[in-house]
């Protein structure tokens, strides 16, 4: 398994990696004429970027995709006409109805028929599966994944309503949630709808956990880097183990998915931090917010209370920190 200063490199590689294709993903969404309802764009996700859109009747221009997009229609219909990498396609659409594009493929022409209300465009960077291939040692990328639309998948949808949840409310533990998401979409695409007609990564039930050593080098970790970027990858290099691996046997162990048990961690910092006087901007960048109002939103949906109101309350009725309000 990877050692600390080799998932350091590890890390940083991909990192670059993951920044060209977010470049590339900015500069192909900007294609679309219908509107930005909520956008990805200055959180600090890693492994893909997502948008809400709306979009008008009309065409879209063509392009070559420079990383993978998951389209799912989250609210009303759709008709949308398709020319890409060969293949012509009349996609009607309703809540849920997915379309892929893999990276590197040319769509021609897109026509859309009729307004549509609410879209959630995703863009799964290379990193996943130059990862997994890593980890795997096999001969595949994302442009192994097919080009199709016009069809339904629970996982899918599952993935892209977390990720939406994300983009509404940001939480202190996006980062680490949208990478295990990304890991997850990669997993699955390679799994239903590649060309490598086999079944690479086969899903286990009933895993087994942690054992105590691993897991509490895990937990250290964590508390050790609670005011800095935590990935996946360094949390299973603390476990000895291979990331798409360890978020199943962490959560095996604790009930609880690495992005939770992290946001909890983190939301107990923000409360001894406020307790302390520290300013609400600053327990917002200490604890990995964007901004200081996603921070006060997410803390008072996690609290019933603004930051300001519980630290108002502490002080006032020597709450203990650590209790829920």
């Amino acid at each position: 398994m990877l050692g600390a200063a080799t998932c350091r490199r590890w890390s940083r590689k991909v990192q670059l990696i993951g920044n060209a294709a977010m470049r590339g993903a900015r500069h192909d969404s900007e294609r679309y004429a219908g509107g930005v309802i909520f956008s990805s764009a200055g959180r600090p996700w890693r492994g893909l970027s997502a948008e809400l859109r709306s979009h008008v009747v009309g065409e879209i221009p063509s392009y070559v995709a420079s990383f993978t997009q998951i389209a799912v229609l989250i609210r009303g219909a759709s008709v949308v006409l398709r020319r890409s990498g060969g293949i012509r396609q009349r996609t009607v659409g309703i809540q849920g109805t997915i379309g892929l594009c893999p990276m590197g493929v040319h769509e021609d022409s897109t026509y859309v028929m009729h307004d549509i209300d609410e879209m959630l465009h995703i863009y799964l960077t290379p990193v996943p599966f130059a990862a997994l291939a890593k980890h795997v040692s096999g001969d595949f990328s994302a442009a192994s994944v097919r080009n199709d639309a016009g069809f339904r998948d629970p996982l899918i949808e599952t993935i892209a309503g977390e990720i939406l949840g994300e983009l509404q409310l940001e939480t202190s533990c996006g980062d680490i949630l949208v990478e295990t998401l990304a890991d997850a979409l990669a997993v699955r695409l390679l799994n239903n709808y590649s060309s490598l007609n086999l079944n690479p990564f086969p899903v286990t039930r009933g895993s087994r956990g942690l054992d105590p050593r691993r897991l509490q080098r895990v937990v250290e970790y964590i508390q050790a880097n609670l005011a800095k970027e935590i990935t996946v990858e360094e949390l299973a290099a603390a476990a000895s183990l291979s990331r798409f691996h360890f978020s199943r046997m962490f959560k095996a162990s604790t009930g609880q998915s690495p992005s939770r048990f992290i946001g909890q961690q983190r939301l107990h910092l923000a409360k001894s931090l406020l307790v302390a006087g520290k300013s609400i901007a600053d327990v917002a960048h200490v604890c990995r917010f964007s901004s200081e109002s996603n921070f006060v939103r997410s803390f008072r949906r996690a609290t019933g209370r603004t930051p300001g109101q519980y630290r108002s309350l502490v002080r006032d009725r020597s709450v203990p920190v650590s209790s829920s309000p």
